[in-house]
């Protein structure tokens, strides 16, 4: 009997037991990773003796072989199973990996990678290895129940509610895991504000802090940190794109509306290819600024240790580029291995403006089709938003460095040379707009620069990267409103383009619930902090640049927020929620639906100025 002949009468005896034990695979699928994530946890989160640690690990291993086993299986059951091999390339790979790993652990005492990374410095790679691997198992049976569309029950919600509900989770889970004791290095862990502050600052890519991070949090703690960077790096076009994938499973075309204000509207026929792009090439470029980073850290000071001068650099490459602001040195970027280190700085700087710019304006920019296309067809550029983004941008960063290098030549410039008068000129002014990493004390700059540093935070970053703000592109629509009212014209327009008036009318609603957000946030901060502003430490000015910055997710401080009141935390905690959801996206949740909107009032005039 040949193997093809064979395989058909096997699949036929199969068939009918098929449904049933997938099924049960299923449902003890979930079991598993629910079981193998809380030991985890505990496993990470609290002190163990040798004894404890060991029954752990023996639990995580043997989820390990429950999945080779459940891979294997649903091997079997599949009818092709060449193509099954090819369709699940990436869970392939890993049940590979996971096997030649237990059987080199427990045949020959070691694992395959172990002596990669601990040439590398992590000279415990044991559990590194373990918690890797158990992590991307768990998205893999995500992916799987996704594909499945068993989630085509509760993803037909507003996608404004979805984008929120996701902002939150993640919040509470990282919340959750910084408050366990062994993430910090304080007794008994972190409490719950300081827990929840530092979570959402994480999410919200922001970078305020009410503790010292390189002091206060474990190795442990700062490694979820960075996955929180990331995740909430994954910044709006991403969340927009993975809306579109998964429309399938039930996002109403009533709700694409609403999906276009997450993603360029240009674009949104191709998101089912975009996510990945976005995902790609954002990967790239960390890994491209990690390498970078790397080498313009040098090996003096705290760099001398290859695994520190190694840990630092991926820290501040995934920081950077997610326009964060957190980092794991003792004083951040103004550390004395990194303040006069102006390689770092371009380096960082780089990582801001693309990470800010919007990768679907990257892409544009640096596609290589895209470059053929343009070399290829010289009266083509690059598309409107990206324009508009791109020169915006550009124009802000060199005003703001003008600004800076002008008034400071006398304050927090008087030491440093003419090149350095350069680098941390416009260091500041990009940092300002998006980022929150700062090579000068915030708090020692003088008041003229800190009033333009507080519109330029207010403008933010491009839409759809990882900034706050109320964006660069509605900057860019109410600018071009403003000269086409002063100039008696009947259409905005915009480098040659006509702005239609919903985009204009969706401007302006962004400024003002901004702006109104901004102004109800001061005020209650005014109230909670009303005993630190009368001791004489900080003044109305620290309040709102606080604030503002909290709500444009920049993460810049003129040292107040340690001292904030826990009421005044949660203020800002609000401000940093809002910041990253977004304040159309907020009004979209609150907003009642109107049933219908072919009706017109009769005019009326009125004096306006």
């Amino acid at each position: 009997m040949s193997f093809n002949s064979f395989r058909e009468q096997a699949n036929i005896k199969l068939y009918e037991s098929k449904n049933s034990v997938l099924g049960v695979l299923r449902v003890l699928s979930i079991l598993v990773s629910i079981s193998a994530l809380s030991i985890m946890v505990y496993y990470y989160g609290f002190e163990h003796h040798p004894k404890s640690k060991a029954f752990l690990l023996s639990l995580m291993e043997g989820s390990f072989g429950f999945y080779i086993i459940r891979f294997a299986i649903r091997y079997i059951y599949n009818f092709n199973p060449i193509q099954y091999l090819k369709s699940n390339w990436f869970e392939t790979i890993i049940m590979t990996l996971l096997l030649l790993e237990g059987i080199s652990y427990n045949v020959f005492d070691t694992l395959i990678l172990e002596p990669i990374f601990v040439g590398l410095g992590f000279t415990g790679f044991a559990d590194f290895s373990t918690i890797f691997i158990q992590l991307f198992i768990f998205v893999i049976l995500i992916i799987n129940i996704i594909t499945r569309g068993t989630m085509n029950s509760w993803i037909k919600i507003h996608p404004a509610l979805l984008f929120t509900i996701s902002i939150l989770t993640m919040t509470l889970v990282g919340a959750f895991l910084l408050s366990l004791p062994e993430m910090s290095n304080i007794p008994g862990g972190l409490n719950l504000t300081d827990s929840i502050f530092m979570a959402m600052s994480s999410v919200s890519v922001t970078g305020l802090t009410t503790i010292n991070v390189a002091e206060a949090l474990t190795l442990k703690g700062q490694i979820v940190m960075l996955f929180m960077i990331k995740l909430g790096g994954l910044n709006t076009i991403a969340f927009g794109a993975l809306l579109l994938v998964v429309a399938k499973f039930g996002v109403s075309l009533k709700y694409h509306e609403v999906i276009e204000d997450f993603v360029n509207q240009d674009s949104i026929g191709k998101t089912h290819s975009m996510l990945a792009k976005i995902i790609l090439w954002s990967t790239s470029i960390e890994v491209l600024g990690i390498g970078l980073l790397y080498l313009a850290f040098g090996n003096q000071g705290i760099f001398a240790d290859d695994s520190e001068r190694l840990y630092q650099s991926i820290f501040h490459g995934i920081s950077g580029f997610n326009n964060a602001g957190l980092s794991s040195l003792n004083g951040g970027m103004m550390h004395p291995d990194v303040v006069n280190n102006y390689m770092v700085h371009g380096i960082v700087m780089g990582l801001f403006f693309l990470g800010g710019l919007g990768m679907i304006y990257v892409i544009d920019i640096f596609s290589v089709g895209k470059l053929r296309e343009r070399m290829a067809t010289p009266w083509k550029t690059i598309e409107f938003g990206t324009k508009v983004s791109l020169y915006f941008t550009l124009g802000l960063l060199l005003f703001g460095a003008i600004i800076f290098f002008i008034f400071e030549q006398n304050n927090t410039l008087k030491d440093t040379g003419f090149t350095g008068d350069l680098v941390y000129s416009f260091y500041q002014s990009m940092t300002t707009r998006n980022a929150g990493f700062n090579v000068v004390e915030t708090s020692a700059i003088s008041l003229p620069v800190l009033i333009i540093f507080l519109f330029l935070m207010f403008v933010g970053a491009s839409s759809g990267s990882a900034g706050g703000g109320i964006r660069t592109s509605t900057f860019a629509v109410m600018c071009a409103s403003v000269i086409a009212t002063v100039q008696g014209k009947k259409r905005t327009e915009l480098f040659k383009r006509s702005i239609p008036n919903d985009t204009v009318m969706k401007a302006y609603s962004i400024f003002i619930f901004f702006a109104i957000g901004n102004i109800l946030g001061i005020f209650a901060l005014a109230i909670t902090e009303s005993e630190l502003l009368a001791s004489g430490r900080f003044g109305f000015m620290d309040l709102v640049f606080e604030h503002v910055s909290a709500a444009s997710t920049v993460g810049l401080s003129t040292g107040l927020t340690p001292e904030v009141s826990t009421a005044g935390k949660y203020v800002l905690i609000m401000a940093m929620f809002i910041g990253r959801a977004g304040t159309l996206t907020i009004a979209y949740l609150l907003g009642k639906k109107l049933i219908s909107t072919n009706y017109k009032y009769p005019y009326a005039g009125t004096m306006v100025g």
